[in-house]
């Protein structure tokens, strides 16, 4: 990633009634998944995951092909071990599909009442931008877990170490708390081998990249084994 990059990754929020719901300017209310696949509140602040839907994998749409399956598992299995555990508890509820869009938007991320969807934008990221692909799987990934398991108070502690400024190209809301969150978890993620410019957003990195993660570590350690 170079910061010549001038990437969109907008975060589309789908709310209905019984659903997980999610404001635009972060997460608000979260719920348990039922038997039915279905998200309810309980906590009102994290998912609690079933054991059905932890064992379960990234699920892919209808469309999808080998060969970009194959990249997206490759942008997971690139994530370091604290990072693996919070996708692991997460990916059971995530479908993965593609679109194809000339445009600067690289990855959607969507939420409804039985889960989450992240659509990746294959025209750029099969063509010009093959090398960013890891960076992009791991920020819209990083949207999942912030709403599923970060609490608020945590959420807004990490957001507090993040820094502030810096370019956003064309990037949009790149100042949104879900997006400074992402883009940073994506770093994190890779152990702070992103350039500042993330998945696409001019977002620079903490001055210490493990301090910033060290509350993700303590809830990927908490969590019940996969």
């Amino acid at each position: 990633m170079t910061g010549a990059m001038s990437s969109t990754l907008r975060l589309v929020l789908v709310l209905a009634a019984g659903a997980v719901a999610i404001a635009a300017a972060g997460p608000v209310v979260r719920g348990q998944v039922q038997d039915d696949g279905r998200l309810r509140t309980e906590d009102g602040d994290t998912v609690l995951v079933t054991e059905s839907a932890r064992s379960a994998r990234l699920r892919y749409a209808p469309g999808v092909s080998p060969g970009d399956r194959a990249w997206v598992e490759a942008a997971v299995a690139r994530a370091r071990p604290e990072a693996a555990r919070l996708i692991a508890e997460v990916d059971g509820l995530v479908t993965v599909g593609t679109f194809t869009d000339p445009g600067n938007t690289l990855g959607v991320t969507r939420s409804d009442e039985r889960g989450f969807t992240v659509d990746l934008n294959i025209t750029p990221l099969e063509r010009r931008l093959v090398a960013d692909r890891t960076p992009v799987v791991l920020h819209e990934l990083g949207h999942v877990i912030d709403f599923a398991l970060v609490p608020a108070g945590v959420g807004r502690t990490l957001d507090a170490a993040a820094p502030r400024g810096g370019p956003c190209g064309l990037a949009i809301d790149c100042d949104r708390l879900e997006e400074r969150f992402a883009d940073t978890f994506a770093k994190w993620a890779l152990n702070g081998a992103v350039s500042a410019a993330g998945a696409g957003y001019g977002i620079a990195a903490p001055a210490s990249i493990e301090d910033w993660g060290a509350p993700l570590s303590r809830i990927a350690y908490a969590l019940p084994a996969s």
